[in-house]
């Protein structure tokens, strides 16, 4: 799929495109599926659609829908698919490793994604990627979906939209995963007992080594920035994990 993606030019959303994202998304529609909707959970572009989605229906592209409608209501004031020049200084280096786990800056050529992407000022807005924000403005995120779609004494989201979100929504398998809802991966009831997280939490991760989840039990939201990926301490979320919820006084 891979190669049939590349050679369609169909793009992953994660860096710069000179595209436009409608016309990448019809030229999506006229390749083969992987399998039939509900056979399996694959990582693909369905995001992308939906974004391409929101564009036609709203009449806007998907960076101003998002400020207008989520970010700038939410109080999320460092979100960009554009940063802007006047906060340049604070985009943060990625790193990588090299073969003996020595930590080296991410190449610009390195699997095709130039970490200084977000300064080139671009119009190919993904649903799925393409985001750059700081672990506050996405905390807030968080938080109004722990909220109930609620933030900022705005109602960005229907209580049940929340819910449906962030449950379960297969009855397969996935890479060890217990259930997936709309976005995010979801704790269930045998993962809880075997792990430090409640069920119900909700979480996914980043391409550049960041990952996140949301415990509506305990009433927390964590974020684990790290800038690096591949890495060899892939342990560290483990270890910020279980230090996070050995300080709770039951």
């Amino acid at each position: 799929m891979k190669a049939i993606y590349a050679k369609a030019h169909i793009p992953s959303g994660l860096g710069f495109f000179d595209y436009e994202l409608k016309e990448r998304m019809e030229a999506l529609a006229q390749l083969p599926l992987v399998h039939q909707p509900g056979e399996k959970w694959t990582y693909g572009l369905s995001v992308d659609l939906i974004g391409c989605l929101v564009e036609v229906i709203s009449g806007m592209d998907l960076e101003e829908y998002l400020a207008k409608n989520i970010f700038r209501p939410l109080g999320m004031k460092d979100t960009y698919f554009n940063v802007p020049v006047s906060r340049a200084a604070r985009l943060v280096a990625v790193y990588t490793e090299d073969s003996l786990h020595h930590i080296v800056r991410w190449a610009k050529d390195k699997m095709g994604v130039d970490p200084d992407y977000p300064l080139v000022r671009k119009h190919y807005f993904s649903g799925g990627a393409g985001l750059t924000s700081t672990a506050w403005d996405y905390a807030i995120f968080l938080q109004m979906m722990l909220n109930g779609g609620r933030y900022n004494g705005v109602q960005i989201l229907a209580p049940r939209t929340v819910q449906l979100m962030t449950s379960g929504q297969l009855s397969f398998l996935f890479n060890g995963m217990d259930n997936f809802g709309l976005g995010f991966e979801i704790t269930s009831a045998k993962s809880a007992d075997r792990g430090v997280r409640n069920e119900g939490t909700f979480s996914w991760g980043g391409f550049f080594g960041t990952t996140y989840w949301a415990d509506p039990k305990a009433k927390l939201v964590c974020l684990v920035m790290t800038q690096q990926t591949p890495n060899s301490h892939a342990d560290l979320e483990t270890k910020v994990e279980q230090a996070i919820y050995q300080s709770f006084v039951k």
